[in-house]
């Protein structure tokens, strides 16, 4: 029953993630934001804006995975709430 859970939940995350946008609605006032910005905003929150994380979305074609400078993530972020 827990893996079925998990794979449920990745599931979910995998289909809906990528294409998923918050704040898309068209009446908000709100900028929308990719899952992948936000993702990368919740990794860097508690980390100092020199480093660097992976992200969770992006693969280049050689197979590795992206880097984020964590300024950027938060610039992006940041811009969106204004």
């Amino acid at each position: 029953m827990k893996k079925f859970a998990i794979a449920a939940f990745a599931s979910i995350l995998i289909f809906g993630s990528s294409a998923t946008m918050a704040s898309g609605n068209p009446s908000s006032g709100l900028t929308p934001i990719s899952a992948e910005d936000m993702m990368n905003y919740m990794q860097c929150r508690d980390k100092k804006p020199t480093d660097i994380v992976k992200s969770r979305h992006v693969v280049n074609r050689d197979g590795k995975i992206r880097t984020v400078k964590c300024a950027t993530a938060t610039k992006i972020f940041n811009d969106a709430q204004k």
